[in-house]
């Protein structure tokens, strides 16, 4: 019965839609800004940022539940970067500087509590030269997700410098090369001249539509608890029926959901008629 209510809910109040799904679509039917979608092309950005816990939401507040979203990070990394490579499923992942350094536990930004958490967790904070290894496999473009995980909107220029110049820094030592894509710990924008300065050349908006031609509009929050199966379905049919084509940016971290649920909703992409790209290659189109 209760099921059904929501149904009934759901069909007279947002179209058949989970709400967040029906305000995205809402939001989309907006007109354009600077940002210019593929024409006849219709794409799909998988988009995950990894800090691995490590300076979350409840940093400040709760430390354990941190930690836990951290392990759970961790347990999903390696059979996702595995999934990536056996099927060559194209996607953004934009790493925290810090988990590239292994004296991050050292940072004076962080009270005793937290250095006390990290130490005695540090190898949850930081990434293997296995887990490099498997990010750097040809169909995933590696970026940059700040250093320490610090919102850029609270932090002055000098410590946004410090945070993308550590980033950065740490980032060529591993990848040999300069990261060309950021997103913003909690999308939180500021300071994008500074990120620009170290070669940053576009980054994920905090709005459906950005205002600058380097920003990739937001997307959506790509956790089944909010987007799921049948909703993911729904929307990517409704964006074909009504738009000319399009870029989807489908966002999250590797806490919403386990491998082969992840599987699953790829499947639900591709049945769709929808491409997977990278940031970069959609600049191809």
């Amino acid at each position: 019965m209760l099921d059904i209510l929501r149904s009934i809910k759901r069909k007279v109040l947002t179209e058949g839609f989970a709400e967040t799904v029906y305000l995205f679509l809402k939001e989309i039917e907006k007109e354009d800004r600077v940002f210019k979608h593929p024409d006849n092309e219709f794409l799909v950005n998988l988009n995950f940022d990894l800090e691995l816990g490590f300076g979350t939401t409840f940093w400040e507040g709760n430390i354990a539940k941190s930690l836990s979203y951290g392990k759970t990070s961790r347990k999903n990394l390696i059979p996702f970067l595995r999934y990536f490579s056996e099927e060559k499923i194209p996607a953004n992942i934009q790493i925290a500087g810090a988990l590239l350094d292994p004296e991050a536990s050292n940072l004076s930004i962080f009270n005793d509590e937290q250095r006390k958490a990290m130490f005695e967790h540090r190898d949850l904070f930081k990434l293997t030269d296995d887990d490099i290894e498997l990010l750097k496999i040809p169909s995933i473009e590696t970026g940059l997700h700040g250093f320490s995980h610090r919102h850029f909107t609270n932090i002055s220029d000098t410590d946004a410098e410090y945070e993308i110049k550590s980033g950065v820094t740490k980032f060529q030592k591993h990848f040999q090369r300069n990261p060309e894509f950021m997103a913003f710990p909690k999308n939180c924008v500021a300071h994008t001249d500074i990120i620009q300065k170290y070669g940053i050349k576009s980054w994920r908006a905090d709005s459906q539509h950005p205002n600058g031609e380097l920003e990739v509009p937001l997307g959506h929050w790509f956790s089944p608890g909010v987007l799921g199966r049948e909703d993911l379905k729904h929307a990517l049919k409704t964006i074909k029926e009504k738009k000319k084509g399009f870029l989807l940016q489908l966002w999250g971290h590797f806490t919403e959901m386990d491998a082969r649920t992840f599987r699953e909703l790829v499947g639900v992409i591709k049945e769709s008629g929808w491409k997977l790209t990278t940031i970069k290659d959609f600049k191809k189109y």
